[in-house]
């Protein structure tokens, strides 16, 4: 199966060269066209990203994963970790697109 993501589904930054997206955001479009019932339902596998504007794409590829961990302090002064973990893909041309798939 084909997987296809509207690229107005992810956040571009420009300095990274990276689209980012939350995994259970995102609307995978089914090839006749209807909405995929899951989320994110490729997983690993590779996807695509359209931009209907240009009538262009990327065809990414699952690189690896990333884990981050992160300690905050709120405003009562308490701190708390959280680890987040990430997808990382990759287009032949060398775009990156990060998918959270974590959070805890």
């Amino acid at each position: 199966m084909e997987y296809r993501y509207d690229i107005g589904s992810f956040f571009w930054n420009k300095e990274l060269n990276t689209f980012f997206s939350e995994a259970w955001n995102l609307s995978c479009f089914n090839h006749d066209g209807s909405i995929h019932p899951e989320a994110f339902p490729n997983q690993k596998e590779q996807f695509f990203i359209d931009n209907p504007k240009t009538g262009g794409f990327r065809r990414f590829r699952f690189v690896k994963e990333e884990s981050s961990f992160f300690h905050q302090i709120d405003e009562t002064g308490n701190g708390f970790d959280w680890e987040c973990t990430d997808w990382i893909f990759e287009s032949e041309d060398g775009i990156k697109c990060s998918i959270l798939i974590s959070e805890s």
